[in-house]
C-alpha cells in the first residue's frame, strides 16, 4: 500500500506506528484469525517488544514459519489488541471486556489486562454486575469476584433484573444461590430462575416446557428455597406448575406444616424484601430483618399466656364481687 508523503512529519511515535499497521507498511509476518481466517499483517519487532508469547514465536528454534493461524481470537479483538500494541490507547467497553481480556492474557499484555480490570472494577452497578462476576470468574479474578459478590448480595433484587442475569453461568449462579445474604425475595428468585432456565431451553433449541425448564436448571432448582416461600404464592404459582415432582410439593407443604424438609434449604435469607406483584404497579423494595419461625411461636404463645393471665383476674374480680 503506497504511503503518504506527510505520514512521518510532525507525528507523534504511537501516530506513525498505528499508520505503518493500518497500511500495512513494511510488515514480516502475516496472520488468518478467526473461523474465516482473515488475513492481517502486521510487524514481528512490534508485537516481539510487547509480549513474551509473540516473541518465542518469532524467535529461537521453535520459532514459526509463514502464515500463523489463531483460531480463538476473532478478527475484530485481534485489531483492537494490536492497536494496544501499537499506541497503548483502546477503548474497552462491556461487549468486548471478556474478549480482550482473553487476548490479554493469552499473550501475557499485563498493560491491557490492568486496562480491563480497570474498566470491570469501575463498573460495579447494577446494570453491569453479572458481567463482572462472570468474567471474574472465568478469568479467576478472585479478588474481584469477592467484592462483586458482596455488591450483589446488597443489590440483590436490582442485579437479578438486570440483562445480563440471564448470561451467568450455572457456576456463578450457584455462588448466589447458596448464599443466606442475598437480599431478595424468594418469591423473585424462583421468577428469575424461571426466566433463566427459558433462556437455556432457547439456547438450547428445546421447547420451552416445565419439564426441560427443570432440566437446564439441573442442581440449581434445590438451592431455591421453596419451603420459605408464602404458602399462598406457593399454591398459585408453583404447585401448578411441572417443575416440581409431587414428592417434591408435597415436602413443601409439610415444612410449611412444622415438618422440616430435607429436600430444599429450609432457612430464610439474612433480610427479606418487600414484594408485590400486579399488572402496570411497580415494585417497591424494603430491607427489613426477618424474624425467624421459632420466635415467631414464642411471641403467640407468650400472647396467649397472657391472655390467659388477664381472663384469670378478671375471673377472680367477678368473684369477689359475688361473695359480696
Amino acid at each position: 500500500m503506497e504511503a503518504k508523503s506527510d505520514w512521518q512529519i510532525r507525528k507523534s511515535l504511537s501516530d506513525r506506528m498505528k499508520y505503518m499497521l493500518n497500511n500495512q507498511l513494511m510488515c514480516d509476518v502475516t496472520f488468518h484469525v478467526g473461523i474465516d481466517k482473515t488475513t492481517i499483517k502486521t510487524h514481528k519487532y512490534m508485537l516481539a517488544s510487547s509480549s513474551p508469547v509473540f516473541y518465542s514465536m518469532f524467535e529461537g528454534p521453535l520459532a514459526e514459519k509463514g502464515i500463523i493461524e489463531i483460531v480463538d481470537i476473532e478478527p475484530e479483538y485481534f485489531n483492537m489488541i494490536l492497536q494496544f500494541i501499537y499506541t497503548d490507547k483502546i477503548t474497552v467497553d462491556s461487549f468486548n471486556v471478556k474478549n480482550i481480556l482473553y487476548g490479554s492474557e493469552k499473550y501475557m499484555l499485563q498493560l491491557l489486562t490492568d486496562e480491563c480490570n480497570a474498566f470491570l472494577a469501575s463498573h460495579m452497578n447494577v446494570d453491569h454486575a453479572c458481567l463482572v462476576l462472570q468474567t471474574a470468574h472465568d478469568f479467576n479474578m478472585k479478588d474481584l469476584e469477592t467484592k462483586v459478590l458482596k455488591f450483589i448480595f446488597i443489590h440483590g433484587s436490582e442485579v437479578l433484573d438486570s440483562k445480563d442475569f440471564r448470561n451467568l453461568s450455572a457456576e456463578c449462579l450457584k455462588l448466589l444461590l447458596v448464599s443466606d445474604q442475598l437480599r431478595c425475595e424468594e418469591e423473585y428468585i424462583y421468577q428469575k430462575m424461571l426466566h433463566w432456565g427459558l433462556q437455556k431451553c432457547n439456547d438450547k433449541s428445546l421447547a420451552t416446557t416445565d419439564e426441560n425448564i427443570r432440566e437446564c436448571l439441573g442442581d440449581l432448582l434445590y438451592l431455591i428455597r421453596f419451603p420459605i416461600m408464602r404458602p399462598q404464592y406457593f399454591t398459585e404459582d408453583v404447585s401448578c406448575k411441572s417443575l416440581l415432582t409431587a414428592t417434591e410439593k408435597v415436602k413443601v407443604y409439610q415444612h410449611f406444616n412444622y415438618k422440616t424438609t430435607d429436600i430444599f434449604p429450609s432457612h430464610k435469607r439474612m433480610s427479606k424484601i418487600k414484594f408485590e406483584t400486579g399488572v402496570g404497579r411497580r415494585r417497591k423494595w424494603k430491607t427489613e430483618h426477618t424474624p425467624k419461625p421459632e420466635m415467631e411461636i414464642h411471641i403467640f404463645l407468650f400472647f396467649i399466656l397472657l391472655l390467659y393471665f388477664f381472663l384469670a383476674i378478671l375471673y377472680i374480680v367477678y368473684l369477689m364481687f359475688t361473695y359480696e
